[in-house]
């Protein structure tokens, strides 16, 4: 890789990077970079001079542009312009769609810069640089060994690595953004720009990082979100939120923050003269609130119990809703007969279905089709009337039919398969009952009922047996099953015998399984009428229909793998995405651990191990637990039990325990561990130690002003500001009651400990325009000093520094030598 990254790029392109990474570039540099390239040059002053930047007069030179737009932004623009050039003509050749991963690439560097102009706006051209070169692993993989990668490739816009689209990131080598980095490393990347790099799609943790970082995550999250080949909705939802979380966000919302984005992409496209997507499929050219009012819309399929005439019928409500849409053919696949059925919607409502075994059968009288496709599968159509005025805006008749597809393929999956589900078991000749451990019966198909015949229990039904002596040892075997917990299973014929015997008719055979639901068993019984059924189809029945149907409402999630962790069957609606794929390489240990996280570990586990999984968008941790099967092709069972609640719940208790609610910084129970703690340290490493005690001026009187909303903010964000200039594991703020904060700070001198109180003061003051300030009192550690006697000292200083009037800082000792 390191050699095909100097192949693939000219000199140029390096230069420009290593220029790029420098914190004031030189233009002097730049222009005699570009004398080695003039077609660049030349696309350079192009873009320049499109409608994105606004110039009112052409600029003909690269030395006047640099003086109109500045160092930074000419080198972005070369940068961005080098890195298609050298990459285009190779990735057309291979097969790819170049158009594709370029507005994946350009969104996500447009939105990296506009998130760092609210968050840090010096970095917001080192964020665009970041976002820009943060697939370039991705890029060179496929110019070298497309190979690899067309056989995998799920979609066009392979740079686009979010949760749903990772089908051929086994094949490489390592980790895409570790391999991206380790590349720029050769090219002198400062060690911010890496670690943004690094952990460009660390979305859960993005909170923990520094601002670059931040708008590196978000901007690459945006574009996922934006360019997925399914919509989105509630991606740009959490997108929104965690964006007005940070601050991000501008006065016009997150509305206006795209738009912004858009318009910049639209120029940007251009003038790298790369496609946009039709008119119809942007799903950036809709609002926020459409996208979610048609999102809300397609998710009321999901819920619908009916079959397909439910799902035309809410379909023709959505028709008339949007667009007054009188005339139209809805059609639909029927996944239970493998047909296609059409519902035609006319001023008298919905009415159908005709069926034919094909699409193409149904014949239309509609002159606009709009495909129903989710994840490659048709699932339908719609067909409307243009000469009427319905359905006039196609963008956004497209996306709903998008958004519409994926939910009636996720309804047919769901509730559609329980419906098939439930009305097979109701008509089975098979009896089928969920038992307590008592034998009392809890729900019973009706087969299951007629056989009891008006009995009360199985154990009744079985002691009406003509013969006294077979009644009883049937009444018997059941007994010893229900009450033995070392059987798990009951098996049975029960037949008459002998000269005289009733007919076949009355032979059947009993099956009885022990099932558990967490911490509850219950008893799976089946009955099955001889005369009916041989043995042998029962069982294969019984193994294909009901097993699979247990199997699939369990919340735990069940696997059978081959030797090497391949996963031959999983239960539930996640079987088509698990089965062929390795258990081992979807997930990984909670606990870090130095043995290879394979089959040897997990066989020989005495527990359960944690591990964590991504299913649907979701990062989910399980418990699995692994049983060795004695037969079969197969080699083990593995079960996951989903601890994820636990585990947040977990997290959120140890949080609310150490942190105050409002300010987000250590409360006043943590406050005495912690000062025990860093005094024992200081004295064992013989290193200083010094505290901070503070408290707001005239708070009460902001109260007043302001409201105690007001207050709550002003303590909040002086919450905000200890977390983001205090150094990280050495100083530790915590709020001790009302208004007052106390600071540790160790391996702080005096003068650290004066510096971080005077800023503390400044950027308070400067926050809230001197309204209100901050008293400060400040000591160091004495060596008789104990935990309260410091404490103490401090708040005595802030008192004193109160008495001079507030907006002061103290410092306060009992020992001359300090």
């Amino acid at each position: 890789m390191r050699a095909s990254l100097k192949a693939t790029f000219s000199p140029a392109t390096a230069q420009l990077l290593q220029e790029a990474v420098k914190s004031e570039p030189n233009f002097g540099v730049i222009a005699s970079i570009l004398k080695l390239d003039p077609a660049l040059a030349t696309a350079i002053l192009s873009l320049v001079n499109s409608p994105y930047y606004g110039q009112t007069s052409k600029i003909s030179d690269l030395q006047r542009a640099a003086i109109i737009l500045g160092d930074n932004e000419i080198l972005r623009i070369a940068l961005s312009l080098s890195l298609q050039k050298n990459l285009n003509a190779i990735l057309e050749k291979n097969g790819f769609d170049t158009f594709a991963n370029w507005r994946i690439i350009i969104w996500a560097a447009l939105g990296a810069e506009l998130i760092a102009r609210q968050l840090a706006p010096e970095e917001a051209e080192t964020a665009y640089i970041c976002a820009l070169v943060k697939d370039l692993s991705l890029l060179l993989y496929a110019a070298n060994f497309p190979e690899h990668l067309l056989p995998h490739l799920k979609q066009p816009d392979f740079v686009n690595t979010g949760p749903t689209f990772m089908s051929w990131q086994d094949h490489l080598p390592e980790d895409h953004s570790s391999l991206t980095a380790e590349l720029l490393t050769q090219w002198n990347f400062p060690e911010p720009m890496i670690a943004a790099i690094i952990a460009h799609h660390d979305l859960e943790h993005v909170f923990d990082y520094p601002p670059l970082t931040q708008a590196v995550i978000l901007g690459t999250r945006w574009a996922e979100a934006e360019f997925r080949t399914d919509p989105a909705p509630d991606s740009l939802n959490q997108l929104s939120f965690l964006l007005a979380k940070a601050g991000a966000l501008p006065p016009e919302g997150m509305d206006g923050l795209r738009r912004q984005c858009a318009t910049l992409f639209a120029e940007l496209s251009t003038a790298m003269n790369v496609k946009d997507l039709d008119p119809e499929d942007r799903l950036y050219a809709h609002s926020l609130q459409s996208i979610q009012d048609f999102h809300h819309q397609a998710k009321e399929i999901e819920g619908l119990t009916g079959g397909n005439a439910a799902i035309a019928a809410c379909i023709g409500r959505h028709l008339r809703w949007n667009w007054g849409c009188r005339k139209a053919e809805i059609i639909l696949h029927a996944p239970a007969n493998r047909l296609w059925e059409r519902f035609v919607l006319n001023d008298a409502g919905v009415h159908g279905p005709d069926i034919a075994p094909a699409l193409e059968k149904l014949r239309t009288f509609s002159d606009s089709a709009f495909p129903l496709e989710a994840e490659g599968h048709v699932v339908g159509e719609l067909r409307v009337n243009d000469s009427s005025e319905s359905c006039q805006n196609n963008a956004e008749a497209t996306l709903y039919t998008r958004l519409l597809a994926r939910s009636i393929r996720h309804q047919a999956s769901t509730v559609g398969q329980l419906e098939i589900k439930a009305e097979l078991l109701d008509i089975l000749p098979t009896g089928v009952a969920l038992l307590d451990m008592h034998g009392r019966i809890l729900r019973a198909n009706p087969t299951f009922t007629d056989f009891l015949g008006g009995a009360g229990q199985l154990e009744d039904r079985l002691a009406q047996d003509k013969d006294p002596e077979q009644a009883r040892q049937a009444v018997q075997g059941w007994r010893d099953f229900l009450s033995d917990p070392s059987q798990s299973g009951h098996c049975a014929i029960h037949c008459p015998l002998g000269p005289g015997s009733e007919p076949a008719a009355s032979s059947f055979s009993l099956a009885g399984y022990k099932i558990s639901h967490g911490s509850q068993t219950n008893i799976l019984a089946m009955v099955q009428d001889l005369a009916e059924i041989r043995v042998l189809e029962f069982e294969a029945l019984h193994q294909r229909d009901f097993l699979n149907t247990l199997l699939g409402s369990m919340q735990d999630l069940v696997l059978t793998t081959d030797k090497n962790g391949t996963i031959s069957f999983a239960s539930g609606r996640h079987n088509a995405f698990l089965t062929g794929r390795n258990l081992f390489r979807l997930t990984r240990p909670m606990n870090e651990q130095e043995e290879s996280w394979d089959m040897e570990f997990l066989e020989q586990s005495p527990t359960a191990v944690e591990v964590q999984i991504v299913l649907d968008d979701e990062h989910l941790q399980l418990e699995l637990v692994f049983s060795r099967f004695s037969f079969g092709t197969d080699y083990g069972l593995v079960v996951g039990r989903n601890i994820s609640t636990i585990r947040r719940l977990e997290r959120k208790i140890r949080e609310q325990a150490l942190f105050d609610s409002l300010t987000q910084v250590f409360n006043r129970h943590h406050l005495q561990p912690l000062l025990d703690r860093e005094i024992s340290r200081a004295r064992r490493t013989e290193t200083p130690l010094g505290l901070i005690f503070f408290d707001i001026d005239k708070f009460k009187l902001f109260n007043d002003t302001h409201g105690h909303h007001g207050g709550d903010k002003a303590l909040k964000e002086l919450g905000q500001l200890l977390r983001r200039i205090l150094r990280k594991g050495l100083d530790f703020p915590c709020r001790f009651g009302g208004d007052e904060f106390v600071v540790i700070s160790s391996n702080s001198t005096v003068d650290n400990l004066l510096t971080i109180a005077e800023r503390i003061q400044k950027e308070f003051s400067i926050l809230h325009h001197e309204q209100v300030t901050l008293s400060i009192g400040i000591s160091m550690l004495e060596p008789g000093d104990t935990s309260q006697s410091l404490l103490e000292r401090c708040d005595k200083a802030n008192y004193q520094a109160k008495a001079q009037g507030g907006n002061a800082i103290v410092r306060l000792q009992t020992d001359q030598n300090f």
